[in-house]
């Protein structure tokens, strides 16, 4: 039997942008590579096109899965590019006529809100222990309606299981099958230059209560591998594999401090060199922490500051204070570790003054070189999205067309009698004025490359040229 495993192109969505959100975001497709190596022990024939990271029309993958001629066909996207699944799937009823299944944070929260008639299976939470069970029934042309977690359709009704059963020793899992992908094709700016690299994940679940995360897939309880499983990992990846940056994806990577000083112990010992960054939260950070791991080859954090406003930090339940990102951000910059810190607007509780305060903070922090700024999105599953829903703190959800849930240049909200055309117009004047600081110029061509400052210089010159059509002429 043979599974092929797709990830649709999807950063032509983003316009203008586009080229930059193909930089910034061409992770692989660990999910995929992951469920690529589930299929093989169980025996079947894997392939996995990445069609974003190749830049493949959909046209030519259908081609490419044609000649490999697959029993079954997986797929997964985020919310914002869902449509992008759906379209796929379409076409592969039309074309190939071969059965489509799909997984994902987005299916498994949306479930049969989701369940277009495109798709055959939906596989809900986590698969690791249920899709081997899955497969073996497909290839005996047995029923499975029965499995845990799956979403499926008989005698013209939906069918649910019941509830997955997550993997509680993340050592059981497989490595994923990266040797399926384009490995040599992924590619993210760092302080080194522009870097081959991949993904790993040490630990899945979050305990934190952001409003606008969903991680109900994962939940709030921590799992982690084991120092020996994520380090045979990363001696493949090193070794093996020539990669030498690694992005660990963990929701926050200095969570448990002994973990990843332990971490640092073992890498230092086995001699791996590479580089490496990842996510975490200012308050999870100090100069001893941030000086083992710069040793060991961190050039890069990112923290989520989201806004300067104390109030709005509190109802979105961020319970981290303004000054440790300031003080993380100074720390950082005296050790040369590059900082991402991310920023929203049209945040519950934003106002026009808010985020003015938001911009104005961050075009006097010299200490935080480097900001993200994007619009808050209710993503499906999230409080934000209740919060929306209710017309919660000033929100009003507007919008559910999940195509434009994106968080640049698009706004499904409105906010305190803001529109969603005057959030994007806030968010355009907002990376004006944050990226209009000199200091910031340097490391935003370091990550991303000249020509990331295009985009943003389009969007100057459109402003300068509307603002002066728009002067009053004098009379004559």
């Amino acid at each position: 039997m043979k599974i092929s495993l797709l990830f649709p192109a999807w950063c032509g969505s983003f316009g203008i942008y586009s080229r930059v959100a193909h930089k910034a975001s061409s992770f692989p497709p660990l999910n995929l590579a992951l469920i690529a190596a589930l299929a093989r022990q169980a025996g079947w024939e894997a392939q996995l096109v990445d069609a974003e990271v190749e830049q493949l029309d959909d046209a030519a993958v259908l081609r490419r899965v044609r000649q490999f001629g697959p029993d079954l066909i997986g797929m997964t996207a985020t919310t914002p590019f869902f449509h992008r699944v759906e379209e796929m799937a379409r076409r592969i009823k039309a074309e190939l006529n071969v059965p489509v299944i799909v997984g994902g944070q987005h299916v498994s929260i949306l479930a049969e809100q989701a369940f277009a008639e495109c798709f055959d299976y939906f596989f809900l939470g986590e698969s690791e222990r249920t899709l081997p069970d899955f497969l073996g029934r497909f290839a005996r042309g047995e029923r499975v309606g029965a499995v845990p977690g799956l979403l499926t359709r008989e005698n013209g009704r939906v069918v649910r299981g019941p509830e997955a059963p997550r993997l509680e020793n993340l050592d059981e899992a497989p490595l994923p099958a990266r040797d399926l992908l384009r490995n040599d094709l992924y590619f993210v700016g760092t302080p080194q230059g522009r870097q081959n690299y991949t993904s790993l994940q040490m630990t899945r679940g979050c305990p934190f209560r952001c409003v606008y995360c969903a991680n109900d897939l994962y939940g709030k309880r921590i799992r982690r591998r084991s120092l020996a499983n994520v380090l045979a990992e990363l001696e493949w990846i090193v070794r093996t594999q020539g990669i030498r940056h690694v992005y660990f994806i963990d929701d926050t990577l200095t969570l448990d401090r002994k973990y990843v000083l332990d971490l640092c112990d073992e890498i230092e010992r086995r001699g791996l060199k590479f580089t490496f960054e990842g996510s975490t939260r200012a308050n999870c950070w100090d100069e001893e922490l941030a000086a083992r791991l710069k040793a060991c080859g961190l050039v890069r954090i990112s923290f989520g500051l989201e806004t300067a406003v104390p109030e709005i930090l509190k109802l979105i339940q961020k319970d981290v204070s303004l000054e440790a990102y300031v003080a993380a951000n100074r720390i950082n910059n005296r050790l040369g570790i590059e900082t991402i810190n991310s920023v929203m607007l049209g945040l519950p509780g934003d106002t026009r003054e808010t985020i003015k305060q938001t911009v104005d903070f961050l075009c006097r922090a010299r200490d935080i070189q480097h900001t993200t700024y994007g619009i808050a999105i209710p993503y499906p599953g999230t409080e934000l999205h209740r919060m929306a829903e209710n017309g919660l703190h000033g929100l009003r959800l507007i919008e559910r067309d999940f195509s434009k849930y994106q968080r640049y240049a698009s706004s499904v909200m409105e906010v305190n009698g803001m529109s969603p055309d005057e959030l994007v117009r806030l968010q355009r004047a907002g990376l004006r004025r944050i990226y209009s600081c000199w200091w910031r110029i340097v490391p935003l061509v370091r990550r991303m490359g000249v020509l990331a400052l295009i985009p943003p210089f389009v969007d100057i010159m459109r402003s300068w040229i509307a603002s002066w059509f728009r002067r009053p002429r004098p009379a004559l």
